[in-house]
């Protein structure tokens, strides 16, 4: 196909749920693109499984919240996680509702979901397969590419036929995984190994799992005895008996071609009765890296290819989601001609902020593990035993327990000195993992409150910078609308009454971006709207 090479604006490399989320994103905003994947798609040992706030955020403005919400994880099943010595001696619980109880609280119009990869990947594939402007292309490999001023050429191989294609493309984003090629062509480093362990996962199926080792109900189970946290077991598909045995951490010379699963299975439940069809084995290497860069001319980084985080906390999948997001309507703006090269550049500034907020944040939660070996006769029936269970099972809810109470990693990350969000000298939120109050400040995502007509204010984002008009007396928006309008940028107004959620703004104007954060915000229009704009697009930097 070289002398009749297909040329897409972006070319996508790597069809796992990030990869995924781009072309969604793109689709959705109309931008032809293509998305290749040398596998054929289908997900043997699932990596990730929860769907965070943030995240289903997203899938609510793809249209498909619902459909990841109504996956087949049991309804009635408890999202509980429980603080074990073996399976069925319990230290302690946080509870988590099921999803048949959930019910959104006031900081997002969503919740959190548990979606196995098994079937978030075939949800997010689905989705793209019905937009006309996506490609997608399975069982086709990168083998080389080179750059220039005007796009990326791309040699493939089609892994069907064994045929050679070249695609000329815009952009490339590089959605290729922790060990990626492109990253690697590029010059790019993660900074080291930075290895945090070596862990095993262990997927077995068992139908009736919990009823027939005899405990109740949980989606997480952390198992500590006398050596320490050492293991954890997920229920992946507890209506098909499908669950995960993680051994957290394994020595540097441990034999993982020979694992003794049945002897991994006696240490986790203290029996030699339970049998369990093994359904796998996954062994990696735990790091908390970020890139030293994000972009290579036209060659970006997204998700693992950018950053690797720690499992501990389920920001691995959605700290590449919010990748996504934030470079898919910068490359719509630039090609479709309003966003200038700034607005590219700022990609990096933000997200590479990001990754590396969320790898500290979930190293120390995964640091956090150590300390917590269970004295001996944990496992006693005696009242010496039962209070040594309950002392150490408050320590490990308190502290292990952490890494489950995200609302702040989830949505509080700022985008602080993004050269595309313009200050209005407001404090800095305190950057907590657990606490998040909602704040318009710039850079910050809009904060999230229920409208009269029962729409979310985040429902109003999404295809345009939106002028929020608050108040009753807030100032006329056609001036900002006038300097949108001459620059060809899609803008609309936004007039809300309500003043609570005025309140909650902070500001008789916000302009909020594409991707649900604030650009910019005052009570009186600026003095230079064009300014303004020309800064929140790209299209002239700060200064």
């Amino acid at each position: 196909m070289e002398g009749n090479a297909p040329t897409t604006p972006v070319l996508i490399v790597g069809g796992g749920p990030v990869g995924l989320a781009l072309a969604a994103e793109l689709g959705w905003r109309g931008i032809d693109c293509m998305l290749i994947e040398q596998t054929d798609g289908v997900i043997a040992t699932p990596k990730m499984n929860e769907v965070n706030l943030r995240s289903m955020e997203f899938c609510r403005r793809w249209g498909i919240a619902d459909t990841v919400r109504d996956c087949p994880f049991p309804w009635d099943y408890s999202m509980d996680v429980a603080f074990m010595t073996r399976l069925g001696v319990e230290l302690g619980r946080q509870k988590r509702p099921s999803k048949r109880d959930q019910k959104p609280g006031p900081l997002s119009p969503e919740t959190f979901q548990i979606c196995s990869q098994l079937w978030f990947d075939p949800i997010l594939r689905r989705h793209v397969e019905t937009l006309p402007s996506v490609t997608l292309a399975y069982r086709h490999r990168l083998e080389e590419f080179c750059q220039n001023a005007d796009g990326v050429t791309a040699h493939i191989t089609n892994l069907t036929t064994g045929a050679r294609d070249i695609v000329r493309a815009g952009y490339l984003v590089a959605c290729d995984g922790a060990n990626s090629a492109i990253r690697e062509s590029c010059g790019i480093d993660v900074g080291g190994d930075k290895i945090l362990g070596r862990p095993v996962h262990l997927y077995f199926k068992s139908p009736d799992f919990a009823e027939q080792v005899g405990f109740e109900r949980a989606v997480f189970i952390l198992l500590i005895d006398e050596a320490g946290a050492w293991a954890n077991v997920r229920a992946i598909d507890p209506a098909q008996g499908l669950w995960r045995l993680m051994i957290i951490d394994t020595p540097e010379d441990f034999d993982r071609e020979n694992i003794d699963m049945d002897a991994q299975m006696r240490r986790a439940t203290g029996r030699d009765d339970i049998e369990v069809e093994w359904a796998g084995v996954s062994v990696w290497t735990r790091r908390g890296v970020v890139a030293s860069r994000y972009r290579d001319k036209r060659v970006f980084l997204a998700g693992d290819a950018a950053h690797q985080v720690s499992p501990t906390g389920a920001l691995g999948m959605n700290t590449g989601l919010g990748d996504a997001v934030d470079l898919g309507w910068k490359l719509a703006a630039n090609i479709e001609g309003w966003g200038g090269d700034g607005l590219l550049d700022s990609y990096e500034v933000e997200r590479r902020a990001v990754g590396a907020r969320n790898v500290a944040m979930t190293t120390g939660f995964h640091q956090d593990h150590s300390g917590f070996q269970a004295p001996p006769a944990i496992n006693d029936t005696t009242p010496e035993a039962e209070a040594a269970r309950k002392a150490l099972g408050e320590k490990a809810v308190h502290i292990i327990g952490a890494m489950f109470r995200t609302d702040g990693l989830q949505l509080g990350y700022v985008y602080e000195g993004s050269p595309v969000c313009i200050p209005d000298g407001s404090a800095a939120p305190e950057d907590a993992s657990d606490i998040y109050v909602q704040t318009a400040r710039p850079g910050a995502r809009a904060p999230h409150a229920w409208l009269a007509d029962g729409r979310s204010m985040l429902d109003l984002f999404g295809r345009a910078f939106v002028l929020l008009r608050l108040g009753d007396d807030a100032p006329d928006g056609s001036a900002l609308a006038g300097a949108a309008a001459s620059r060809g940028i899609p803008f609309r107004i936004e007039h809300i009454i309500d003043r609570e959620i005025a309140a909650l703004y902070e500001a008789r104007l916000v302009l909020v971006r594409p991707d649900g954060h604030v650009a910019w915000r005052g009570d009186v229009m600026p003095d230079d709207c064009g300014q303004v704009m020309d800064r929140v697009t790209g299209i002239k930097p700060p200064g």
